[in-house]
């Protein structure tokens, strides 16, 4: 008996030990403020990207849902494996077999192409170049104009994404003919009164899909208005509320068939030039033949693609990233063969990967990954070809972007560039600090499932930055 309890005794010592002291990693947390959170779990950590010394960690090894983080996963990968100066091409072509005139433009998934963010891709702009192609080539009648987003086939919507976030412009989905980030503008018309119904006034561009408005007045000047509906659903509604006395108070939504918009908008444009459009179609590249190249419209490069990603945190770009690397990898764009080119690739690079991934974005609650993987996601990235590109892809603090609202104390403001990453029950940092001593450390802190309020966590995660800046 004795004998029994003296080895149940050294085991229990063993896993004790395995537990608590983690001997593998020679840290130690002194002079740090990790009580971040009271009730919700915590992962962080910071290594010297020189020396390799663990500064800081607290559950480094914990997988926790790192919201937006997920874009530097997605866009690390797709800058290792793709040329930063890619671009998408948008073709246009112009069929005139047997005494008809068609245009097929075909799409490849560019997430910028009718976007106001670049001067190139907005509608306008594209819409000009085309009519002067025909111009010249005496079109003055299209039989058909003809949209092929053929190039993004199968399930349209992420399996693991929440219903309230689908119908919404930041859950927008990629199309192969994505049109000005695929969404729509609702506005609406708020009684002075509280708990009233509202009323949809407009909604621009149309959508295609009938709405029913649930939505309230509320006492409070959040936009708290949700659409619910998705591409095979032909009857949407709108729930939620949106503040009191309002005229035009604007919500976005998720548009379902962003090429069909597009193929409305340019026969307008066309048709107001004098060229007219018959008939409007969408097709594939099994049933059309495409004619002549009459031109091409090619996207900003990656570089600008990555730096709204991870300076504004755009899903839908983000999305389209992972799309496109599976493309590359597998030569077929879908969900699922995006998420394994990015989780083999950094498989491949990290030892004991740990994330889990139904997205590029984030947007998923599902997606799951500990800080030690995302710093060394940061290592990996520091040391590669790309290394400045991603860098001046990420926000600095107190200055732009996802980070302009945290260090902006002028002892501190320009001192970590990174990303934010946050949803209900999520807040999360990771990027590079430079330290007062001239340090680079590669920096992580993922908190979920807390009740305290944003601002107070994040006040309280700016303090354990400002800790490691001061004291390294």
């Amino acid at each position: 008996m004795m004998k029994i309890l003296c080895t149940l005794l050294l085991i229990t010592t063993y896993f004790s030990v395995g537990i608590s002291q983690e001997p593998a990693r020679h840290y130690s947390n002194d002079g740090y403020s990790l009580d971040i959170t009271d009730d919700g779990a915590l992962s962080v950590m910071a290594i010297d990207m020189s020396s390799g010394k663990i500064v800081v960690a607290h559950n480094p090894d914990q997988r926790m849902t790192p919201a937006s983080l997920t874009k530097l996963i997605t866009t690390g990968a797709v800058l290792s494996e793709l040329d930063a100066d890619y671009r998408y091409q948008t073709s246009f072509y112009l069929d005139k077999k047997n005494g008809q005139n068609k245009l097929v433009v075909v799409g490849s998934g560019d997430p910028t192409f009718g976007s106001d963010r670049f001067d190139n891709t907005q509608p306008d702009s594209i819409f000009q170049q085309l009519y002067q192609r025909l111009k010249s080539k005496g079109i003055l009648k299209l039989n058909a104009l003809i949209v092929d987003n053929s190039c993004y086939l199968g399930i349209r919507q992420p399996s693991k994404r929440l219903w309230e976030d689908i119908g919404n412009y930041y859950g927008a989905v990629p199309n192969g003919l994505t049109y000005r980030e695929n969404t729509f503008y609702m506005k609406m018309k708020s009684p002075n009164g509280v708990g009233e119904p509202v009323e949809i006034v407009n909604v621009e561009p149309d959508p295609g899909v009938d709405f029913s408005c649930l939505v309230k007045s509320a006492a409070n000047n959040k936009d708290s208005a949700y659409i619910y509906g998705h591409a095979d659903m032909s009857n949407w509604y709108v729930s939620g509320t949106i503040p009191q006395g309002r005229d035009a108070f604007s919500i976005q939504g998720a548009l379902p068939h962003p090429e069909l918009t597009f193929a409305d908008e340019l026969a307008n444009f066309l048709n107001k030039k004098g060229i007219e459009v018959l008939n409007i179609g969408k097709s594939n590249h099994a049933d059309i033949s495409f004619g002549e190249p009459i031109y091409l419209h090619f996207s900003p490069p990656l570089t600008e693609i990555v730096s709204v990603i991870n300076k504004t945190s755009h899903n839908l770009y983000a999305d389209h990233l992972l799309f496109r690397l599976a493309e590359h990898k597998y030569g077929e764009a879908s969900w699922d063969k995006g998420v394994s080119s990015v989780t083999e690739f950094w498989h491949g690079r990290i030892n004991d990967f740990s994330g889990a991934f139904y997205d590029g974005s984030g947007l998923s609650p599902f997606n799951a990954i500990c800080a030690s993987d995302m710093v060394e996601v940061l290592q990996v990235m520091h040391s590669g070809n790309n290394s400045e590109v991603f860098k001046q892809s990420l926000s600095i603090a107190g200055i732009d972007g996802t980070l302009k609202s945290i260090l902006r104390d002028d002892e501190f403001k320009g001192y970590f560039i990174g990303k934010s990453g946050s949803f209900n029950g999520v807040l999360g940092y990771c990027g590079y600090i430079d330290t007062k001593r001239g340090k680079t450390l590669a920096f992580c802190i993922i908190a979920n499932r807390f009740t305290e309020s944003y601002k107070e966590l994040r006040g309280n995660m700016e303090m354990l930055m400002k800790e490691i800046i001061s004291q390294n």
